[in-house]
């Protein structure tokens, strides 16, 4: 028998007993320092799910010779958590006592499990006995719940110290940083760890039948709720240990179901609404991923750079809310899928990243930006190959005085040093040398963090970044277009419920505001600020947004000083003196092909010209921006003019007609809503081919040919479109690659 204990009330505490995979090194609860102090804060288990356990007890059946000669001691490390209450388990069996994992800690900012603490059975004094159990109408029995109630347990209580206490370190691996040997009761190796569900005595008989029946209801109402089926047949007595239980979506009462409701009333009001649920073995919800139509259409215009962006819904617990976040045209942030995932795992991103590319037609963006992270590296190094994945350089930043705290507050001249390394280092070669420089002079070797950047700095690093266009989403600050979408919206205890209640509020308000700004690009001229030819030619060429940062390049080329190094044939080199910056800058102009670069890298990474070049155009007596360097994602025709490149192939499949009338309708709706005039246009064009299509289809007699359906109404084999009708479900099947309408795919187990 397995038990289903679920995760443990608070935003920080969890016993996840049976782990989830590796995690990656923890964002923002990273160990640097081991071994720890015995007295940090570690706090007891308490469980907030129907069985109200306490404390879990672990045997082992496996072969523990291996611990007859390897004696556990404080820096001993290992590749996870799971692994390390593994270890201790065997080393208990050899010993002669049962271990449990008594408390273990989540990092407050990033969720994830930054230590933990094992200990004897016999830890602590003698808990409270149990409340009397209450029956329910369906013959199950349960105990009755206290606000922190405990179950209670057979074993004695001696106030046994044993224990042993681990840490994760930044770089992923967990280390011992305290281990207590010593117990203060007899020792009884032949009659250690008794395996869970093979007639533990330490769990009575009616725990035991609690538990049961507390697993047996929740996934009845899982299945009953994503399925429609009747109770299921046997589930229960199928699980065997708990280690095989996977994790689920820690939701608060009520929250399955408005998730459900929330995906149907979207769907209603537009079928292009996409969604999928991922359930675990046990019909109980994993992850959940869900995409609005306009996002779909919004990413095919402005889907070449993507943030990856993780905020968390205040509930019992700590619920990771994803979102994928673009910038459109007005450098406004633009959502592009929302997740809910049970654990921040590679499985999980796994997951969720071929979902989020099913819903997006299969098109990997060019550019993937993330928090520096080994789950999320290793997932999109899998899922998306052709995406260059970069790490915000902002992040990074706001780290460094969290994780070097101790070296700003003896040195002040440890952040110039690192800001000139990052920002003022012309080639790899230099920032490596200076990066080294550094580490040494302040004594930065052992440093788990810093060792970890310069390993992937090629991700971050802007010398590294030439070339790589990021759409203005990787600066030294956090920009507007990179903020987190719902920033505005959340506080600290939004709850789920709430959070999906403002949902299409928040949608509205930002579709409201991105059609003002589309207004005002299209009706009015923006302020010129300086006579420059090259204001007024972008001007009437870039939304307003664009071009005011554009004017800011063109105000500061007044502070620049241009200085001609060589010249090979029409290749020119310039030296530009900014004295705002207090630096130079390398200019190259090609006169036969109007290329341009700057050391600066400005165009690549924010896709207008620096100041740098256009001081250099100026003295050069040239007056028109070449034409390769205005990027049409910044400009007023950025998608109103959007030309879809339509398949070749004739269109046979009513599913597939559908979905290219649908996409055609949401171009229809975004041009027709721009103004009145528009609007009444569209309005009565959609009306007059109504008409038409009605006539044609009562002047034609169709009889569509059904196919025998061979389709299974099992709910672990259903992967089907909620938006079609019964009929079309029957015979027709989305090309893969296709974007697909409202696609409702409930999977189990892992999409490979």
């Amino acid at each position: 028998m397995e038990m289903d204990l679920g995760q443990p009330a608070g935003s920080n505490w969890n016993s996840n007993i049976g782990g989830g995979g590796n995690e990656g090194p923890d964002r923002d609860g990273d160990i640097t320092d081991p071994p720890c102090n015995t007295n940090d804060r570690i706090e007891p288990h308490v469980d907030g799910t129907q069985s109200n356990v306490r404390d879990t007890v672990f045997g082992d059946e496996g072969n523990v010779d291996r611990l007859k000669s390897v004696e556990l001691h404080d820096g001993m490390d290992f590749e996870s958590k799971e692994e390390a209450f593994s270890f201790y388990k065997d080393y208990a069996k050899s010993v002669g006592f049962n271990p449990i994992i008594k408390a273990s800690r989540r990092s407050r900012i990033s969720g994830k499990f930054i230590d933990a603490k094992f200990v004897c059975t016999r830890y602590g004094n003698k808990p409270e006995s149990a409340e009397e159990p209450a029956s329910t109408s369906e013959n199950l029995t349960f105990p009755v719940k206290k606000k922190r109630g405990r179950i209670n347990r057979s074993w004695e209580k001696t106030d046994c110290k044993a224990s042993m206490h681990v840490k994760r370190r930044p770089d992923g691996r967990w280390i011992i940083c305290s281990f207590i040997k010593e117990h203060n009761h007899e020792l009884l190796p032949d009659q250690a760890s008794y395996p869970t569900g093979h007639g533990d005595p330490d769990i009575r008989e009616n725990d035991r039948d609690a538990l049961q029946a507390g697993q047996a209801k929740q996934m009845y109402m899982m299945a009953k709720q994503f399925s429609g089926s009747k109770k299921p047949h046997n589930q229960v007595g199928h699980l065997t240990n708990q280690h095989e239980c996977e994790v689920h979506l820690r939701l608060d009462e009520g929250d399955a179901q408005a998730l459900l409701d929330h995906f149907l009333r979207m769907q209603e009001e537009n079928p292009n609404f996409f969604y999928s649920l991922d359930l675990n073995q046990q019909h109980r919800l994993r992850n959940v991923f869900w995409v609005d139509a306009k996002s779909r259409l919004d990413y095919r215009h402005f889907g070449d750079v993507v943030f990856f962006d993780i905020v968390y819904i205040k509930n019992e617990y700590k619920l990771p809310l994803v979102s994928f976040i673009g910038v459109n045209h007005h450098f406004q942030s633009l959502l592009l899928g929302c997740a809910l995932v049970a654990d921040e795992t590679k499985l999980t991103y796994t997951w969720l990243m071929k979902v989020w590319l099913k819903a997006m037609g299969g098109r990997s963006p060019q550019v993937m930006l993330t928090d520096q992270d080994i789950a999320l590296k290793e997932a999109i190094a899998e899922v998306m190959p052709d995406s260059r994945h970069c790490f915000c350089l902002w992040h990074i930043l706001n780290k460094v005085p969290e994780k070097v705290n101790y070296v700003i507050m003896q040195d002040e001249n440890f952040r110039k040093k690192l800001d000139k390394c990052i920002f003022r280092s012309s080639t790899n070669e230099q920032f490596e040398r200076r990066w080294k420089k550094i580490v040494d002079r302040f004594g930065l070797g052992a440093n788990m963090w810093l060792l970890s950047l310069y390993e992937d700095r090629e991700q971050w690093a802007p010398t590294y970044m030439r070339g790589i266009f990021l759409a203005g989403m990787s600066k030294a600050q956090r920009s507007d277009g990179v903020s987190s979408f719902f920033d505005k919206f959340m506080q600290r205890r939004t709850t789920l419920k709430e959070f999906l209640e403002q949902y299409g509020d928040i949608l509205l308000e930002k579709y409201e505001d991105e059609a003002k700004s589309d207004f005002e690009s299209w009706r009015k001229q923006p302020a010129l600020k300086s006579p420059s030819p090259f204001g007024k030619q972008m001007a009437a060429v870039y939304t307003h947004e664009v071009f005011r940062k554009f004017q800011a390049e063109i105000l500061g080329a007044v502070a620049c000083h241009p200085r001609k190094e060589s010249k090979d044939g029409r290749v020119t080199s310039f030296r530009v003196q900014d004295f705002q910056e207090n630096r130079d800058h390398i200019v190259v102009r090609n006169e036969a092909t109007a290329d341009l670069s700057c050391s600066c890298h400005c165009f690549e990474f924010n896709g207008f010209l620096c100041r740098h070049v256009l001081i250099v155009l100026q003295v050069c007596g040239a007056y028109r921006i070449p034409s390769q360097y205005i990027l049409k994602r910044w400009t007023k025709i950025a998608k109103s003019r959007y030309s879809m490149i339509q398949e070749q192939s004739v269109v046979t499949s009513r599913v597939q007609r559908y979905n290219d009338i649908c996409w055609q309708a949401l171009k229809l709706g975004d041009e027709g809503s721009l103004s009145k005039q528009s609007y009444d246009t569209a309005l009565s064009a959609l009306e007059e081919a109504i008409k038409k299509c009605s006539s044609l289809n009562d002047s034609i007699k169709y009889v569509p040919i059904l196919q025998p359906s061979h389709e299974s109404h099992d709910l672990a084999k259903v992967d089907h479109d909620i938006g079609s009708t019964e009929k079309e479900k029957k015979h027709s099947i989305p090309e893969e690659g296709k974007i697909q309408k409202g696609a409702e795919v409930i999977s189990f187990g892992r999409i490979t």
